[in-house]
């Protein structure tokens, strides 16, 4: 999944990423990785009564 396909992703199914913190599964915090392998990560933060997703840090590991 590359970058692009991410910010479709964000938009269309935010709650499907993985949360940021397991032990709070339905923490608005999520994770989600894309790129080769998994060498990318985007952590971003669901506000859900604006119907948002806000961006936190993209990291890239390769």
């Amino acid at each position: 999944m590359a970058f692009h396909e991410v910010t479709v992703f964000l938009q269309v199914a935010p709650w499907n990423g993985h949360p940021f913190v397991r032990e709070r599964p339905d923490a608005p915090m999520r994770t989600r990785t894309f790129g080769d392998a998994g060498a990318g990560m985007v952590t971003y933060l669901i506000v859900e009564y604006r119907r948002q997703v806000e961006i936190i840090q993209v990291a890239w590991y390769g």
